[in-house]
């Protein structure tokens, strides 16, 4: 009875002291890259032994917070800035530009711009940056904890902050998955798509609700609160404001602050960077930004060392060594056993990747290289796809879940894209340098008077000026493509005979003139696959009097089929056929037979190699550009310059690929090019007849060796290349396309 009342008035002696130990807690707030400032805050609070037993953010703030917490120290979050290409990671469209590929041997063209419009507003996208980036780089820093987790059962317990999209209510996270978590309170309206919650809401940042969330943090227990703040200084000059960005976020930030401002008093520190004359968008002043978070700790040292004594009355302070390895460093790497995909969207209509098509990662432990090979393979499905987002976490039981995002497509789009190619070669009709730029406008509109009937427009001005209008009606849907039969009638004006060209420096006056009608019947599938079958007519004049007819008429049936899995120059494996045959008459048989074929095969993530034969056999008008292959540049010879022109040809190759760095988040690749084969020695520009119709009637053959650099930008692929050829032509080209 003694030892028991004994056992009570202890405990009832050490209550006082149990309850009046302070529980701490940081809260970060958002602000973009002004967010990079927290991590001068962390070393702080490290430096002076702050214990700190949970951790708050919203947005920039969550991304800190949400490192610090899982075990980064912020030596190692410093580490990351320097390592990340920042720019790259918010440089990234919502949408990959669209890749036009109308029929065989016509080369695709990118879209710079693109704008869809229907019933539910304008835009593709509800966003202007694309988050595929960040969920890889989310993905890979958070791939060591499962995606269903407690968060306070983190090394440091931790919340973030978003709000409903819809309803504007404040949303908590404190469990699920720190991916997800992260990604939706980044989500700042406009800059970054609203982001999937619970299956059936959307968020958005969570600066919108609570910037700063201090009170939260109070009303979670904690009883000292340390918040730092990179949005509480005004902007003090109106010439600030002069862009777009920089007006976009302001206006956030007039939004957000009142909140947060409000909240300031609940704060035992509150550190306050100034950071107006930086955009919050402007990652490329991390180190500005962190020394101006140096500078705010150093005005509130001596505040903080009052608070550490005081928190040293009732609980030990413990100096942490910076250069120490974090608790996250040490965790196990997890290993992929088996791949599970989910689909975002909120419209399930979209092609998501297969299982089969990441099967090689099985078996792999999910290292730094690892993730490097499975972003690259992402990027590749998503831009195939046509997706917005393809991100990755780990799930429990070595699970790696792969989640797919697209946007509902628009009944009516408009889009721009430009071709561009310049430089110097010695395989030119009369000179050694040439320029030649098209520009394409493409627009539809599908389920014209609520019907299928869709309306086709495209516009070209260039070599040649043109405007083609077409009606689709699809009349057969299954399960592996669509059936369309389509009309169209055409009109052009400019380059379209040898003479004319805009790579010969004694042409004529581009005055050409066509029009064209036709009816086809075409077949798409597996999204890769065209094959039509099509009848026109053509009614053409030349402006030049130097050929014998200035007036040409004919009719043409036209079979054609390709099969494409190389959405790009530079896509490390896949296979592109194009065939094509036609018949026409004028004056006599008119016929045309090619045939083309490209394989490449990755032999790792970086590199690749390639084979590819190509076969043209055509007898048409000898005056006019399409009565010829071109075998310059790129896809053909190296060494021979643009409309390099023959009616025969017969040519292999083979090429090495390797993918280098990365230039602003955009990727760079090298090739090299050997190819060769025999040609027909006729040559177009002399706008004399060939004497001889036969089939290889009078060859040359031809072997080159070519280098090209290339990058992958919004604007199209722009190459820089570089050929010759054992017949003595040498090109340098340097091109968008």
């Amino acid at each position: 009875m003694k030892r028991s009342m004994l056992f009570l008035l202890l405990v009832l002696l050490c209550a006082p002291l149990i309850a009046s130990k302070p529980s701490v807690a940081v809260v970060l707030s958002g602000g973009g890259a002004r967010g990079v400032a927290h991590i001068a805050v962390l070393e702080a609070l490290e430096e002076a032994g702050i214990p700190i037993d949970m951790v708050l953010g919203t947005s920039m703030g969550s991304l800190v917070g949400g490192l610090y917490s899982s075990g980064y120290t912020p030596k190692e979050i410093r580490r990351l800035l320097v390592e990340t290409d920042l720019v790259g990671l918010f440089s990234e469209p919502v949408l990959d530009p669209i890749r036009v590929q109308d029929t065989a041997f016509s080369y695709m063209h990118d879209h710079a711009f693109s704008l869809g419009f229907g019933e539910n507003g304008i835009g593709n996208a509800p966003a202007l940056i694309g988050d595929q980036k960040i969920l890889e780089l989310l993905g890979f820093l958070f791939s060591k904890y499962p995606n269903t987790m407690d968060f306070d059962q983190l090394p440091i317990p931790f919340r973030c902050v978003s709000a409903d999209a819809v309803t504007g209510e404040r949303i908590v996270h404190d469990s699920g998955s720190l991916v997800s978590a992260i990604r939706s309170s980044i989500s700042i309206p406009l800059v970054f798509s609203p982001y999937p919650y619970e299956q059936t809401r959307l968020v958005v940042d969570g600066g919108v609700v609570d910037n700063l969330p201090i009170a939260l943090a109070r009303s979670l227990g904690a009883d000292i609160v340390i918040a730092s703040d990179v949005n509480a200084l005004k902007l003090d000059t109106y010439e600030q404001l002069e862009s777009l960005s920089a007006m976009a976020m302001q206006t956030i930030i007039l939004v957000t602050q009142d909140k947060a401002a409000a909240q300031h008093p609940l704060a035992d520190v509150l550190y306050l960077p100034d950071l107006r004359d930086i955009n919050a968008l402007d990652f490329t002043k991390h180190e500005l930004i962190l020394e101006r978070g140096e500078q705010a700790v150093a005005d509130k040292k001596e505040e903080l060392s009052n608070l550490a004594t005081r928190i040293a009355q009732t609980r030990e302070l413990t100096i942490l060594d910076s250069d120490r390895d974090g608790v996250y460093s040490l965790r196990s790497t997890p290993t992929i056993l088996q791949i599970t995909i989910q689909d975002l969207s909120l419209n399930k209509d979209h092609r998501m990747p297969q299982v089969s098509q990441l099967s090689s990662f099985l078996g792999r432990s999910f290292t730094k290289q690892t993730a490097g090979e499975l972003n690259l393979k992402l990027r590749e499905i998503r831009k195939s796809n046509s997706l917005a987002s393809l991100g990755y976490e780990m799930a429990p039981d070595g699970t790696l879940l792969v989640s797919g995002r697209g946007f509902e497509k628009r009944n009516s789009n408009i889009s721009l894209g430009l071709q561009s190619n310049a430089g110097f070669s010695n395989a030119l009709p009369a000179s050694m340098a040439w320029y030649k730029a098209d520009v394409f406008l493409d627009a539809y509109m599908l389920e014209l008077w609520g019907t299928d009937l869709a309306l086709l427009l495209n516009a070209t001005l260039g070599q040649m000026t043109s405007m083609q209008m077409a009606l689709r009606y699809p009349f057969a849907l299954t399960s592996w493509g669509e059936v369309d039969v389509k009309f169209g009638l055409l009109y052009g004006s400019g380059s379209l005979s040898t003479l004319s060209t805009v790579v010969n420096a004694n042409r004529t006056a581009p005055l050409d003139r066509i029009f064209r009608s036709e009816l086809s019947l075409d077949l798409h599938f597996n999204e890769y696959g065209l094959a039509s079958l099509s009848g026109s007519y053509d009614l053409v004049s030349l402006h030049d009097a130097t050929f014998p007819s200035t007036f040409l008429a004919f009719p043409e049936l036209e079979a054609s089929l390709l099969y494409n899995s190389l959405r790009s120059r530079f896509k490390a494996s896949g296979v592109r056929l194009d065939m094509l045959l036609s018949i026409g008459y004028l004056d006599g048989m008119l016929s045309s037979m090619r045939i083309g074929w490209n394989q490449k095969f990755a032999v790792s993530y970086l590199d690749s190699y390639s084979y590819d034969m190509n076969l043209s056999l055509i007898r048409k008008p000898f005056a006019l550009l399409e009565s010829y292959a071109d075998l310059g540049t790129v896809e053909g010879i190296p060494g021979y310059s643009p409309l390099s022109i023959r009616r025969d040809t017969l040519y292999a190759g083979m090429g090495w690929q390797h993918r280098l760095s990365e230039i602003l988040g955009y990727p760079t690749y090298c090739k090299v090019i050997l190819r060769g084969g025999i040609l027909d020695s006729y040559d177009p520009y002399t706008a004399v007849a060939p004497t001889n119709n036969a089939y290889f009637s009078d060859t040359t053959w031809d072997l080159g060796l070519g280098v090209v650099l290339g990058l992958v930008s919004p604007l199209g692929e722009v190459l820089l290349s570089f050929g010759a050829s054992l017949g003595g032509f040498v090109t340098f080209a340097v091109g968008v396309y």
